[in-house]
């Protein structure tokens, strides 16, 4: 079976080859195209009908439910890979670790197989493990190079490194006579009928880490939405059809039809709705089986001019009379003219300087530098009173790039493992309750009259103020302030009465109000293997205390303690706490 194209026209002629009993096995690795794939394309049906199936999921997978063997690979922090991004850069991958449960990288399994198969000439297989045959390979990639030092040395600088690179020549490109000429005939839904846009999760992608609880409790970056799916749609749209947020709508293309909640966002065109892909999972495990919606239901199975999946299709929404509350950490979306996420163009500071005019009424930068400057100033006089954070006990403070932060949330994600944060699940995100230490607000701009939309993110962690409002309010001490300026919380001396949050203006601190370890509902707990990822060097906190950001104070700790073993002074930089290292 020669396929002529490896992406999803590839995808497609693989499907009309099983429907027509032309494929005798089939091994599937790094996909789920059972899910990740327009179920009018039928490739479930198609692969039904293929004699032998094997998977090489790690997880229990749609993909690996149809499958008649499974046998699962290595996680990539257990096995031996390489890659190349891009022309000269030679990556290397190696195990950081032995592998947790009886896999088997899937390159081992290949080799196995056709050693067993026989049949094949011995040089074509020169290798007994895939860690050999990796070496083989890279023995050309240093010939290609013109390395002349012995291949061991090659290989362990490779090793220590990541890899190799070298420097390429750009290829040159020349249009062809008729690529000026751009069409600019966009496509439309016909009369009556809505565009949709189902575009990939930016927590999800296309599906492949619904499983993963920290994701599903990750809010979407603009429309703050956990654990769901839904259909973006105006406001003014959800007037005329009289759509409330929350209401259950089915939407219905030509291919099927899903049902899914509104979600109003004044972002979107008023003939336009819009869903993200990677829910809607009918296995994967506990997380993400029976989670949202799968919008691939409602995508054409014809391949696109380019070769792709067609993410526009027209089509109609009905709705259903149900509704639900959306499970999402959404504030108010707008600051009210209160310059609290404030921005500024580039073109309006070089013609204004420090007091350029800022949309909605907020007030301009220069009114406000000099307020926080005394402020600030205020802060490090009443800290001085408290310890000398300029000689042994500096103080710890972090500065956030906003014109940089494009609200991924990543650095959410890193906290919640850093730091042994549990998730909730979706009944009590609904119920307004979460854990996550730290949070990315999102304020909208501008939408009104005309004006284009702008959405506007600001990392929201404890501030480690100088003189913390948190701290003095505290009947039993359990909040207070660390000689190197930091505010502390003592877990084990805390009966969470609740004053340092109620005191807290920017409500970064969390109440720890369920027992995670002891309920019978596994999305509450850590159950196994869940329990192996936690931080051994954070405490494990029990309910009814408080909890927040620490400036990952055991990596401070540690950092300190091994620069007094060394003998040498501490500098900034030598400590990095676990949303900046992974911004």
């Amino acid at each position: 079976l020669n396929l002529t194209d490896g992406g999803y026209r590839g995808l497609a002629e693989l499907t009309s080859a099983m429907q027509g009993g032309q494929v005798g096995v089939l091994f599937v690795h790094g996909a789920n195209p059972a899910y990740a794939s327009p179920q009018a394309l039928g490739f479930a049906a198609a692969m039904a009908k293929v004699p032998v199936k094997v998977s090489f999921a790690r997880f229990i997978d749609e993909t690996a439910m149809l499958s008649d063997l499974i046998l699962p690979d290595h996680d990539p922090m257990e096995q031996w890979n390489d890659y190349e991004p891009r022309a000269g850069v030679h990556m290397l991958l190696q195990p950081v670790m032995e592998p947790v449960f009886d896999t088997r990288q899937t390159g081992d399994v290949l080799l196995q197989v056709a050693k067993k198969a026989g049949g094949t000439p011995a040089q074509r297989l020169p290798a007994d493990t895939y860690k050999d045959y990796l070496q083989a390979q890279w023995a050309g990639v240093q010939r290609a190079m013109g390395d002349r030092r012995e291949f061991d040395e090659f290989w362990m600088t490779a090793l220590q490194h990541g890899g190799v690179w070298s420097e390429t020549r750009a290829a040159g490109a020349r249009l062809s006579p008729g690529a000026s000429r751009l069409n600019g005939n966009g496509w439309s839904a016909p009369e009556g009928r809505f565009t949709l846009i189902a575009y990939p999760s930016p927590v999800f992608f296309d599906g492949r880490a619904a499983n993963r609880p920290w994701l599903q409790e990750l809010p979407d970056p603009v429309t703050k939405v956990t654990w769901s799916s839904w259909v973006e749609m105006h406001p003014d749209t959800a007037v005329r059809l009289g759509i409330a947020e929350g209401d259950i709508l089915e939407v219905t293309s030509d291919a099927g039809s899903i049902r899914a909640p509104a979600y109003l966002y004044p972002g979107i065109r008023t003939d336009v709705i819009a869903m993200p892909l990677g829910q809607g999972h009918t296995a994967y495990g506990r997380y993400a089986k029976g989670t949202g919606a799968n919008a691939y239901a409602l995508l054409p199975a014809a391949a696109t001019q380019f070769g792709g999946v067609g993410h526009y299709v027209a089509v109609t929404v009905r709705n259903t009379g149900d509704h639900e509350r959306l499970a999402k950490t959404e504030g108010y979306n707008r600051d009210m003219g209160r310059g609290i996420v404030q921005g500024v163009t580039l073109a309006a500071i070089t013609k204004n300087g420090a007091h350029a005019e800022y949309p909605e009424g907020a007030a301009p930068m220069g009114e406000h530098v000099e307020e926080v400057l005394q402020h600030r100033a205020e802060e490090q006089h009443q800290d001085t009173q408290r310890g000398n954070y300029l000689g042994d006990h500096p103080r710890w403070a972090m500065t956030i790039d906003l014109s940089k932060c494009t609200g991924c949330s990543a650095c959410v994600t890193a906290c919640y493992s850093e730091n042994n944060i549990p998730y909730v699940g979706k009944a009590q995100v609904q119920r307004g309750r979460e854990m996550s230490w730290m949070r990315i607000e999102r304020y909208y701009e501008g939408g009104t009259d005309g004006e284009p939309l702008e959405a506007r993110f600001l990392p929201m962690l404890c501030q480690q103020c100088g003189n913390a409002p948190c701290e003095p309010v505290c009947p039993v001490f359990a909040a207070y302030h660390t000689p190197d300026g930091l505010n502390g919380q003592v877990y084990n001396r805390c009966v969470g009465t609740r004053y340092c949050s109620n005191n807290c203006p920017y409500k970064v601190r969390y109440f720890n109000w369920f027992d995670y370890q002891n309920v019978a509902d596994q999305a509450f707990a850590w159950p196994e293997p869940m329990n192996w990822m936690l931080n051994p060097d954070v405490t494990v906190r029990s309910k009814g205390v408080m909890e927040k950001c620490t400036f990952c104070v055991q990596r401070i700790r540690g950092a300190q303690h091994q620069a007094r073993l060394m003998n040498t002074p501490l500098k900034d930089g030598d400590i990095q706490t676990a949303c900046q290292q992974t911004c």
